[in-house]
């Protein structure tokens, strides 16, 4: 009797559901497929229309060449491509798309419809495909060129639906998409619309600073340097920001290989030592690289979505690169310029209010004699009120009045109390436990970096920038588990020019910034408007630190959980509150930063891991001088 074959061969659909999940992971995805089909058609003009991050629409529509009305149907076909003939084709590519699966793959997971005329016909053509299923096909008007239109993605793969993010994070990922074809490709006109609002209008330019300035603002753009230099058959085309506009994380490192976006370890490695020396160690610098060679010495068939090649000499393409850059980099004035940051307008009437706020606030403060202590046990210029006594002082955001801001903020601290072995306040009657043999007595400040301090067992060395953190971070911490950052309201927003990635980072994690103490809010088409900052941060930069948390958040890896988030954000606000390494600090700041070593658990390392103290035993001094 025979058996049941175990091994079958899938159905076609089944077979192209896989395919498509390796070409299609989202519907950034699905863009950046039909914006490559649309640059190899020779289009001028491009618009992209999203709606609900693309989850419910994706239009895309060029003035390319066009498809006949009787190779529609072929187009969707898998394997169908114009893009290549043969194998040796394979290892000379010229255009974006040459595989002939992006459409095939897309019309298998979603409803789509392809209108399209070549400019030899005097009408278009329109194919409706549902799950590879072509629903419809007939004559229709338009004009010459291709629109493809994408409804219901993933319709038919509800797992792969469920796992898409929400619509303002996948909106983001589609910026991100639509920004890499825009700058490789400065002479094509783009427009990105979504929810039908216009978020981009970019015209043709053949000016490729130009389109850098429209998606990343003047500033920047104003501040570029830039590379040119064509040796050893590679043409190299660079825009680098002088150190003092570095990220905290890559993101803002691109690089084009004949027109395409890669990601390469190469080209990384060589920017990364170019900038070594000019920027702390974990800072990354601004730069947009495109590279033109022969396409005979990359392979770009190596990855399902085209993001990494092989060189055929990767050697010389880092050569090139890190020479072009320290070229410009040591020709170049890379001496910080101070440039204040613009205000924005504010109403005649709000201006009036401010004024009689702040008059009726020094009204009711009474003033400082010299020699004696500010009002409320500290002020503005307090050391130990600015750097240490602030960071308790926690509660519910505050009120935008001015006087309720000096007193929330400066009042003294009654939170910062001695606490039981429990980690909580004292009760009344409760005795306090006893200081430990490793409380110090006395210290001094060494190299604006060090703590040095006698104990009855020995010493300690304290760095004091891990210490602060750490203490800075459980303070945040513990406010964080209950409630919300304490805010300050800000007189004047700050304006800071963003991408659309970034302002759509924003509205995503409204919420969560809240709860930082941050609210911040679209402002215009290219920036945002911070209105209220964390009272912890009063002394910091906000447009540098919006900058840093928005490329952290940006750079999230898929699936983290808000614990996760939160423990990195507020890590990196300790960092940015605690003093540093070459500060110098008072004996009143070395007294209050050593007493708050005691208040709080894990005080023995920073959250990054390092520790905080070194401990030194009288038993090992005197072995180190012999006296054993």
């Amino acid at each position: 009797m025979s058996q049941e074959s175990k091994i079958k061969v899938l159905p076609p659909l089944v077979v192209r559901k896989i395919a498509a999940g390796e070409v299609v992971e989202r519907p950034a995805s699905v863009v950046k497929e039909l914006l490559d089909n649309a640059v190899d058609s020779g289009a001028t003009h491009i618009t992209v229309e999203i709606k609900s991050g693309g989850k419910e629409l994706i239009r895309v529509t060029d003035n390319g060449c066009g498809i006949a009305a009787h190779e529609l149907t072929l187009a969707i076909t898998p394997h169908a491509t114009s893009k290549i003939v043969d194998d040796n084709d394979l290892f000379a590519i010229q255009s974006m798309g040459f595989r002939g699966e992006a459409l095939a793959s897309i019309s298998a997971v979603a409803r789509m419809k392809i209108v399209s005329r070549t400019a030899e016909d005097d009408e278009a053509h329109e194919i409706q495909v549902e799950a590879e299923e072509v629903k419809s096909s007939h004559a229709t008007g338009a004009p010459p060129g291709t629109t493809i239109e994408v409804r219901d993605l993933f319709f038919n793969v509800p797992a792969r639906r469920a796992f898409l993010r929400t619509p303002s994070t996948e909106t983001g990922h589609i910026n991100e998409q639509f920004t890499r074809t825009a700058l490789a490709y400065p002479s094509v006109a783009f427009e990105l619309i979504n929810n039908g609002r216009t978020t981009h209008q970019l015209p043709a330019s053949e000016n490729r600073l130009e389109r850098l300035s429209r998606f990343y603002g003047p500033e920047l753009a104003s501040a570029f340097m830039h590379t040119e230099r064509n040796e050893r058959d590679v043409y190299l085309d660079a825009y680098t920001a002088p150190p003092t506009h570095s990220r905290a994380t890559p993101s803002w490192q691109y690089t084009f290989v004949n027109g395409r976006f890669i990601r390469d370890r190469f080209v990384q490695h060589a920017v990364r030592e170019a900038y070594r020396g000019l920027m702390e160690p974990k800072r990354h610098g601004v730069a947009f690289i495109f590279i033109q060679v022969d396409p005979k010495t990359i392979d770009v068939n190596v990855h399902p979505t085209k993001i990494e090649i092989r060189w055929q000499d990767s050697r010389l393409i880092h050569s090139q690169v890190l020479s072009a850059l320290r070229e410009t980099f040591q020709q170049a004035d890379l001496t910080p310029t101070f440039r204040p940051q613009p205000q924005t307008p504010v109403d005649p009437a709000q201006q009036q209010q401010v004024r009689e706020q702040m008059a009726q606030l020094l009204k009711q403060t009474a003033p400082i004699v010299p020699g004696q202590s500010p009002p409320n046990g500290g002020g503005f210029g307090s050391p130990s009120s600015d750097r240490f006594g602030a960071s308790g002082q926690m509660g519910s955001h505050q009120s935008s009045n001015p006087v309720e801001q000096w007193e929330a903020l400066y009042r003294p601290n009654d939170s910062q109390q001695p606490t039981n072995e429990y980690g909580g306040s004292p009760q009344p009657g409760m005795p306090v436990s006893p200081l430990s043999p490793d409380q110090p007595h006395r210290a001094i400040q060494l190299h604006n970096m060090y703590l040095v301090s006698e104990t009855e067992e020995g010493i300690i060395i304290i760095d004091q920038h891990a210490l602060h953190e750490r203490i800075m971070y459980e303070q945040l911490r513990d406010r964080i588990a209950t409630g919300s950052l304490e805010s300050q309201r800000l007189l004047l927003p700050e304006t800071i020019q963003a991408t659309e990635a970034q302002m759509a980072l924003i509205e995503e994690h409204a919420q969560l910034l809240e709860k930082l103490g941050i609210e911040a809010t679209r402002f215009g088409d290219d920036s945002i408007a911070v209105h209220s900052f964390p009272a912890i941060l009063k002394t910091i930069e906000v447009p540098p630190f919006i900058t840093d948390l928005l490329d952290r958040l940006a750079n999230l890896p898929a699936g983290t959980t808000t614990e996760v988030v939160i423990h990195d954000l507020l890590d990196m606000m300790a960092c940015k509150a605690a003093v540093k390494a070459g500060d110098t600090l008072t004996d009143v700041e070395i007294e209050a930063l050593l007493e708050q070593r005691h208040l709080v658990e894990k005080s023995s390392s920073c959250p990054h891991g390092r520790p905080t103290t070194l401990r030194l035993s009288k038993a090992d001094l005197n072995k180190q001088f012999k006296r054993t």
